[in-house]
């Protein structure tokens, strides 16, 4: 298992999985925004799993060799990661979810992104970085167009979710429009 740096930003740190990390998580329960901006339907009440739900998230994550926790006021907030990592391409998939309400419209978002890419760019000497998002993920898609990324298209009905198709945007950042950023 690949050793993570600690990326230092003025609010969040983002850094490797505690086994801590658990009961942080387990304590802010699944909230219907953040499931319905992963793809969730709404209409399920918010929940709090029992902690072996947690444990089998822990072990999940634990796996994803560039994840990262996203720690704020010194608990886990979220988690932000690039996957489907090709060397041959110098390419990579950004994934980022903050599951605790108290840090929505924050700017944390932000900050956790301009960290990744920098991660992504500077030290794993990346070419492009991607992502999806669902379309009605209006606050996901500001911050990923503030932090320099670009739609390229999208996956029309890609996703039912709540009795309804909705699209995916196809987004990405290339290594020197995050140079000229």
């Amino acid at each position: 298992m690949r050793k993570l740096p600690v990326l230092r930003g003025e609010r969040v740190i983002l850094r490797a999985l505690r086994r801590s990390d658990i009961a942080d998580r387990q304590a802010v329960g699944r909230h219907n925004e953040f499931s319905h901006m992963c793809g969730g339907d709404t209409i399920a009440p918010v929940s709090y799993p029992p902690r072996s739900f947690w444990v089998k998230w822990y072990r999940g994550f634990r796996r994803e060799q560039h994840g990262f926790v996203i720690e704020a006021e010194g608990r886990c907030a979220g988690t932000a990661r690039l996957n489907h990592i090709s060397a041959a391409d110098r390419s990579a998939t950004y994934a980022i979810g903050i599951f605790d309400p108290a840090f929505y419209s924050q700017g944390m978002g932000t900050e956790v992104t301009r960290l990744m890419l920098r991660y992504g760019f500077e030290t794993l000497g990346l070419h492009r970085i991607d992502l999806k998002v669902l379309e009605y993920n209006h606050r996901g898609i500001r911050c990923y167009e503030k932090c320099g990324f670009r739609r390229e298209g999208v996956l029309r009905d890609s996703a039912w979710i709540d009795g309804a198709w909705h699209a995916d945007v196809l987004m990405s950042i290339l290594e020197d429009e995050y140079a000229a950023d």
